[in-house]
């Protein structure tokens, strides 16, 4: 297998330029601002936190969400990061359930934080 040469600090301006020059020209997308993650996850948490209340309504848009997310791919046909991380949140969902049950079937109703954190901690860190 041919390894491939980098490209040279010219190539690179001759190729940005010629990426401006599509972009001007309406052939390919504008680039897309970045995204301020912390902002973005603070106002989710908000708009959430301040829904109305109409409590089983919001399950079934939930897993709406969930299900577009989760099947979402990006545009090489690959699983996106944040599907990845929706299917985390399943995860854990499921994981935070069998642990609740493991406690129950103890005969107990309290855990540390350390026992919760060591039954999912391979979620956490996938």
């Amino acid at each position: 297998m041919e390894k491939r040469k980098k490209l040279t600090n010219a190539q690179k301006k001759e190729n940005a330029e010629f990426k401006k020059r599509l972009q001007r020209e309406g052939i390919i997308p504008p680039d897309k601002p970045r995204l301020n993650r912390k902002k973005f996850v603070e106002e989710a948490r908000n708009e959430w936190n301040n829904r109305e209340s109409e409590a089983f309504i919001w399950d079934l848009y939930l897993q709406e969400a969930v299900s577009l997310i989760i099947s979402d791919k990006d545009r090489y046909g690959k699983v996106t990061l944040e599907a990845v991380g929706v299917a985390k949140c399943l995860k854990l969902a499921v994981r935070l359930k069998e642990f609740r049950d493991k406690i129950k079937a103890e005969g107990r109703d309290t855990y540390t934080m350390h026992e919760l954190y060591e039954y999912i901690k391979d979620i956490l860190n996938a």
